[in-house]
């Protein structure tokens, strides 16, 4: 098994989500890469898969909006 590797700051990550359909079956393979390590390996029903990326792609607009103005560090 691997060690798990525990990245020293949250704020200089570089994370990307892999995905992979397993054969015969309705559910999809997930990988979450942090700075070129897989930190999350997780077996989701496609369902499951729509809805943690639809929930991702949220968290994006609302910490940085289209056009730069009001995001979640400008409000007061």
């Amino acid at each position: 098994m691997a060690e798990p590797h525990i990245p020293t700051s949250l704020t200089n990550m570089e994370v990307a989500i892999h995905t992979a359909p397993l054969p015969e079956e309705a559910k999809v393979l997930v990988f979450v890469e942090a700075n070129a390590h897989v930190s999350h390996v997780m077996s989701l029903s496609a369902q499951a898969a729509r809805e943690l990326v639809v929930g991702l792609l949220k968290a994006i607009d609302i910490a940085d909006p289209e056009g730069g103005d009001d995001a979640w560090w400008d409000r007061g």
